[in-house]
């Protein structure tokens, strides 16, 4: 009965803005000129399982996922209205963003209007503007496409290593030299469309080798500023059964439990649920967030209680530091430096021993609490936005771990600094190159995460 309430609440919200469409018994379809919204309803036993999907017109990607045990009406409407808002927002994404840079801006300055002029002239969706390439990491979030004058070619690789989620093109020299827009236009619509098929999810594979009968779900949770992703992997045994991502653009530790009623709804038995999170986690398992300092949920407690599953809790580079020790077993003493991309203060994962080294109420490597005291060669939010700048940051967060704990390797996930060489270059000026660990670039962190979290859960329950 909730599901058919539901259902035809739905439906009697049909707006201006969109057309609500019942493509099947179990399908609504959501379209607006810019996204489609689909919400799927599958019936599982006695209950329902609903699932919205949003996808951008302009460039295919999924911009929202999420879904839910159909069990309480007021929470299904709550998030049906955060699946509209973020319909509706796409509106203002239509246009494809794209920024030129060469070492002045005054170039593609002028070419960029031309550029904004043939596109208007094309009737295509497509808005030029042009920036030094001194501001090109600052000004790039904004963007869907960063396209390089031909003088500043040599930074394409570099740059391209850091913006990883988007194209990264030089202009062609010819079509530069000559101001031939409707080259560029073709050759940034062929660029793009080539993106796209990259973008091909991976295989799933997992580095935990220990055999266990157990059911055990992983989940990573890995808020930016723009949305959060919230990872998750059911195993048996060693073997990976259900993997999924669900994307939103607010950050809800609550959201876990819509995660949780689906995969039990699916699957009935869960023995023990891994979750590794950002902020603090103390000895206790509760975990207290670094932005809010008297925000404190007792994660542990509250879901077990909810779901009689034991919980165990970690914070994310804690569990990527175990998952990345997983995939190099040579070594047992290892640092897993985060630097997320436009921040100056990320965190760190240490093991000793193959032993994960917590400190006292969680706080070890958190170095938040001293970089911002450091003395720097600028102001500290000015340097996440320079090449220079995001190495200084990553190297002065780096230096007191290093000859404190002197790890034998150190994975550095950080999109401005892809270049271990150059950390090293410049470490090796504060502490003999003899003595440095070796290095190790990771473009993707929550592959780790999840195997890390997983492995802790098998340690537990061999404990």
């Amino acid at each position: 009965m909730i599901s058919l309430d539901y259902r035809k609440w739905i439906k009697e919200h049909q707006n201006t803005e969109y057309s609500i469409n019942e493509i099947s018994d179990n399908t609504i379809e959501l379209k607006t000129d810019y996204g489609v919204s689909t919400i799927q309803f599958t019936d599982i036993d006695k209950s329902t399982l609903v699932e919205f999907t949003i996808v951008s017109l302009k460039d295919e990607n999924i911009k929202f996922y999420l879904h839910f045990e159909l069990k309480n009406i007021d929470h299904a409407k709550q998030l049906y209205r955060e699946m509209i808002d973020t319909l509706l927002k796409l509106k203002e994404e239509k246009t494809l963003q794209i920024l030129l840079s060469c070492s002045a801006g005054l170039t593609t300055s002028m070419f960029a209007e031309n550029l904004n002029e043939s596109a208007k002239m094309l009737e295509l969706d497509m808005h030029f503007d042009a920036v030094s390439y001194l501001n090109i990491y600052q000004e790039a979030t904004k963007y869907d496409v960063i396209l390089l004058a031909p003088q500043i070619g040599y930074m394409l690789h570099r740059i391209q290593e850091s913006l990883t989620d988007r194209p990264v093109l030089q202009i062609p020299t010819g079509a530069f030299a000559s101001y031939d827009t409707l080259t560029v236009i073709n050759y940034i619509n062929d660029e793009v469309k080539a993106f796209k098929n990259k973008q091909k999810k991976k295989t799933v594979s997992c580095h935990c080798k220990e055999s266990t009968k157990a059911s055990i779900l992983s989940l990573v949770m890995m808020p930016n500023t723009a949305q959060t992703r919230t990872y998750y992997r059911l195993y048996k045994g060693n073997t990976i059964i259900d993997s999924n991502l669900i994307i939103k653009p607010s950050f809800d530790i609550y959201d876990l439990y819509d995660i949780i009623d689906t995969i039990l709804l699916r699957y009935s038995h869960i023995d023990l649920i891994g979750i590794a999170i950002p902020g603090i986690v103390d000895e206790t398992e509760k975990m207290r967030y670094l932005r809010y300092q008297e925000d404190e949920i007792d994660i542990k407690n509250e879901f077990e209680k909810h779901y009689g599953i034991e919980i165990l809790v970690s914070n994310n580079a804690n569990a990527a530091v175990m998952g990345f020790s997983l995939e190099h077993p040579e070594y047992s003493d290892i640092l897993f430096h985060t630097q997320p991309f436009g921040y100056h203060a990320g965190g760190q994962g240490i093991l000793v021993d193959k032993k994960i080294v917590k400190g006292r109420k969680g706080l070890a490597g958190e170095i938040k609490f001293f970089i911002e005291r450091m003395q720097l060669s600028d102001k500290l939010h000015n340097l996440p936005w320079t090449q220079e700048g995001a190495l200084e940051l990553v190297c002065a967060g780096l230096l007191p771990s290093l000859c404190t704990l002197a790890p034998q390797a150190v994975a550095i996930r950080s999109p401005m600094t892809p270049d271990m060489n150059e950390i090293k270059k410049k470490l090796s000026s504060f502490i003999p190159e003899y003595y440095l660990p070796d290095f190790y670039f990771i473009k993707e962190a929550s592959p780790y995460m999840l195997d890390g979290i997983t492995k802790l859960c098998i340690d537990y329950l061999d404990k």
